[in-house]
C-alpha cells in the first residue's frame, strides 16, 4: 500500500518530467513536502482535452456519484488487479487515469525490539522523481477533484517491508496510461511497466507517523536502523 509519500523536487523537474506546456502550468511554485497524508491536497497530471495538465485534488478518491464525503472505507489506494471492476473506481479507471508526482514513499514494519511500527522510506536511486499510477474523479455535487494511488503485489525486492506496493510507472508508458482513447485492457497492461524493482530503502525516524510532522529531517536515516530490514 501507500499511506504517505514525499514530493521534494523542484517545479522545473516536474515541468520537464511531464512535458507540461499549458501557460497556467509553466510558472508555478511547488514547495517541498515530506509527509503527504491521505485526505490532503496533492498534485496530479491528467489528460484534459488532449493536453497534459497539472491539477490538484483530495488524496482520497470520491466517486462522481457520492453524495457526501464518506471516510468509512479507505479510498487513498486502489488495488490495480480489481479497480477496473469496482463501482467506486470503475469510471475513474476508464476516464480518469492520472500520474501522481512523487520522490519517495513511506512504509512500516513491526520492530523486533519493542513491537512498535518502524517507518521506512523507499525511493529510486539519487531520489530520482517518479510517477505513481493513479485514478482521478470529479464530483460535481461536492465540487471536488480527488484521486487515488494504484497498488499491486510487492516485487521481491521490497516484499520484506510490505506485501503491497504503489505502482511506479516507467516514463515511456505515460502517454499510453493517460490517453483516454485506450481501453481498459490496454491500460491494465501498462501497469506491468513499472519501476518498483529499482527501489531502495532505509529506516527513518518514527516522527513521520504523525501526519502533522514535516520538514526535511523526516527523510534522514534513523540513527539505529535494524539490520533485519536492510537491503
Amino acid at each position: 500500500m501507500c499511506g504517505r509519500f514525499i514530493l521534494k523536487g523542484s517545479w522545473a523537474a516536474i515541468h520537464q518530467m511531464y512535458n507540461l506546456i499549458h501557460p497556467e502550468d509553466t510558472h508555478r511554485n511547488v514547495p517541498p513536502r515530506y509527509n503527504i497524508a491521505p485526505t490532503q491536497e496533492i498534485l496530479y497530471v491528467a489528460d484534459v482535452n488532449g493536453e497534459r495538465r497539472l491539477l490538484s485534488g483530495r488524496w482520497w478518491l470520491v466517486p462522481h456519484w457520492a453524495k457526501d464525503l464518506q471516510n468509512e472505507y479507505p479510498m487513498f489506494n486502489a488495488r490495480s488487479e480489481e479497480a477496473h471492476k469496482k463501482p467506486a473506481f470503475r469510471e475513474a479507471f476508464k476516464y480518469g487515469r492520472c500520474l501522481i508526482p512523487a520522490d519517495g514513499y513511506y512504509e512500516w514494519t513491526k520492530s523486533p525490539k519493542d513491537g512498535k511500527k518502524d517507518p521506512h522510506l523507499l525511493h529510486l536511486p539519487d531520489f530520482e522523481a517518479f510517477a505513481f499510477a493513479g485514478l482521478s474523479a470529479f464530483n460535481e455535487t461536492l465540487g471536488l477533484f480527488s484521486c487515488t494511488i494504484l497498488t499491486a503485489p510487492a516485487v521481491k525486492e521490497i516484499k520484506h517491508i510490505h506485501h503491497r506496493m504503489p505502482v511506479i510507472l516507467k516514463p515511456e508508458v505515460y502517454d499510453t496510461w493517460l490517453d483516454r482513447s485506450n481501453g481498459v485492457d490496454d491500460a491494465r497492461a501498462v501497469l506491468n511497466e513499472h519501476r518498483d524493482h529499482e527501489l531502495i530503502s532505509y529506516q527513518v525516524d518514527r516522527a513521520v507517523g504523525n501526519s502533522r510532522a514535516s520538514g526535511e529531517k523526516l527523510i534522514e536515516p534513523a540513527e539505529e536502523p535494524p539490520s533485519l530490514f536492510s537491503l
